[in-house]
């Protein structure tokens, strides 16, 4: 990745785990001026169909950051990219002579097509991406949201889900609730599921242990609705939250069973 347009844009790389890629810039004009050099046409008209000068910004960035994860992926160069979307929707770049038609398969090569996602919020843009996903999405909040967590865990969430969040000590809350809400966002964006069906339609277990350092991911558990504890059984949906500065990011990514998953493994049921 190009040092200095990094430095310039302010990006930082934000790990995650070696098969899923994760890069924040700041919701800057210097991101926006180091990162709209590398954007094609089609990016720069997409930008302009958003009304506010913001949303035109933070959609330059997010383009730019999924060129530059794309680019190191692919192998080639951020403005060789090609994005685009499969039947179902689902966002993915390709390198230019990869076939438009096709999506990333699960375990694709890394010379084919990667699953990509972009989230922003006021103060930062993220953008994830994978070779081994056939899907990805990622979600962002600021920590300093103000919320009224029980109320709207009560209203969205699933049972085992606010048990938890109400066993909670009160100022623990609003992070339990934000991980549990981006967490939620980012799988509906990868499996295709709106808001807000795809707040009650999966539950987290809240009471994921801290990560070894701040600078580390947590892993989290989907929970079958109803039950009260982790399912002992694998599933290709894997989940992380983990913060920078003053923002709360999640990935959800559907990744094929080659690729190692802890010892409890991980459910996404959906109910309906």
């Amino acid at each position: 990745m190009d040092e200095a347009r990094a430095r310039r844009a302010g990006m930082a790389p934000l790990p995650i785990h070696p098969a899923v890629r994760l890069l924040a810039a700041p919701d800057s004009a210097a991101a926006d001026e180091a990162l709209s050099a590398l954007l094609g046409a089609a990016d720069h008209r997409r930008a302009s169909l958003r009304r506010r000068p913001e949303a035109r910004r933070r959609t330059r960035i997010g383009r730019g950051l999924v060129r530059l994860l794309a680019a190191d992926l692919l192998g080639i160069a951020a403005e060789e990219v090609v994005t685009g979307a499969s039947p179902a929707g689902a966002p993915y770049a390709r390198a230019p002579g990869h076939p438009e038609s096709r999506p990333p398969s699960p375990g694709a090569s890394a010379a084919e097509a990667v699953a990509v996602s972009v989230t922003h919020t006021r103060g930062l843009v993220a953008a994830a991406a994978s070779a081994e996903a056939s899907r990805i999405g990622v979600d962002v909040e600021r920590l300093d949201r103000r919320t009224r967590p029980e109320a709207i865990a009560r209203r969205h969430f699933l049972p085992p889900e606010v048990r938890a969040l109400l066993a909670l000590p009160e100022p623990a809350r609003p992070a339990a609730f934000l991980r549990a809400w981006t967490l939620k966002e980012a799988w509906g964006k990868a499996a295709g599921v709106a808001v807000p069906g795809a707040l009650s339609r999966i539950a987290f277990d809240l009471a994921t242990p801290r990560p070894s350092s701040e600078a580390a991911a947590r892993e989290h558990h989907a929970l079958r609705p109803g039950a009260p504890s982790i399912l002992r059984q694998r599933s290709p949906w894997r989940f992380w939250t983990t913060t920078h500065s003053s923002f709360t990011l999640a990935v959800a990514a559907c990744l094929p069973p080659a690729v190692p998953v802890g010892a409890l493994g991980n459910l996404a049921r959906t109910t309906r």
